[in-house]
């Protein structure tokens, strides 16, 4: 190191910076990069990781609304967890009416799980829930309390319970654009743990 350090004294800044370029130029690649790696492991250990609901809205209510929508609901109602709202443009009818870029989104979403909870038409539910594609509420929640709090019950010709309406929930009823949708459940859905904290929490609000 005395050396290299009495070598470099004899030399311009920019021979300087050349000499130590080319000769240590792997030690520095070596430091940068075990930098790098501690960095990225101390921040997974650390970094407190937030945990995220995804809601999807399919309907005609356009970006900036559901965006309103998303900040809303987490600035209001809830702590623990983030919701995530992402929207399908639909202007009503069934799913082969919508545009393709649109239908590949949602089915994409709907296969790999990524859809916890939607905000959709009554229509659309029904086609769903033709496709087995539903999850019916009991799973998830006792109905009855539904039921206590007025909560509007959609089972579509069935015994078992697929869509709510979100009528009877201030988080809808503070925009229009949200009233008289119904809330249904993926068959694919994985976060059903979530999804009970999230159903509990609007029949708290």
């Amino acid at each position: 190191m005395k050396k290299l350090w009495a070598t470099l004294k004899t030399m311009s800044f920019k021979e300087a910076v050349d000499y130590i370029w080319e000769y240590y130029k792997l030690h520095i690649f070596g430091i940068v990069f075990g930098v790098f790696i501690l960095v990225s492991i101390l921040t997974t250990i650390f970094e407190e990781k937030e945990e995220l609901y995804q809601l999807m809205v399919v309907s005609e209510i356009s970006y900036d609304v559901t965006e309103e929508f998303s900040n809303q609901i987490n600035d209001k109602y809830f702590d623990d967890f983030q919701v995530a709202t992402d929207n399908i443009i639909s202007d009503g009818g069934s799913l082969s009416e919508q545009s393709y870029e649109q239908v590949q989104k949602l089915v994409a979403r709907i296969a790999t799980g990524m859809i916890d909870i939607m905000v959709t038409e009554e229509e659309f539910a029904a086609e769903m829930l033709g496709q087995e594609g539903l999850l019916d509420f009991n799973q998830v929640i006792d109905v009855s309390l539904l039921e206590e709090h007025n909560v509007e019950l959609y089972k579509f010709d069935t015994e078992k319970v697929y869509g709510i309406s979100t009528n009877q929930f201030d988080v809808f009823n503070d925009m229009e654009a949200f009233e008289d949708r119904i809330l249904i459940i993926p068959a694919s859905s994985e976060n059903l743990d979530k999804t009970t904290q999230f159903l509990e929490e609007l029949l708290e609000s």
